[in-house]
C-alpha cells in the first residue's frame, strides 16, 4: 500500500431535479428510484416532476 487514499464512490440510481433562474442553480431535488422501481418510486417521481413544472411555470 503506497499510503495514498482513494475517495469512496457510491453509486445509487436516481434522477435529479435542477431549478434554474436564469444561469443560476436556486434548487436541487434529488429522486431514488431502485433497479426495480416500485409503484411508491414512480408516485415520488412523479410528484417531484409535477413540483418542478410548476416551479418552472412561476419562474417564466
Amino acid at each position: 500500500m503506497s499510503g495514498q487514499c482513494r475517495p469512496a464512490r457510491l453509486s445509487y440510481p436516481g434522477v435529479t431535479l435542477i431549478h434554474r433562474r436564469g444561469d443560476f442553480v436556486v434548487g436541487e431535488a434529488w429522486v431514488p428510484v431502485g433497479d426495480e422501481p416500485t409503484f411508491t418510486d414512480d408516485e415520488v417521481l412523479i410528484d417531484a416532476l409535477r413540483a418542478a413544472w410548476c416551479w418552472t411555470k412561476e419562474a417564466v
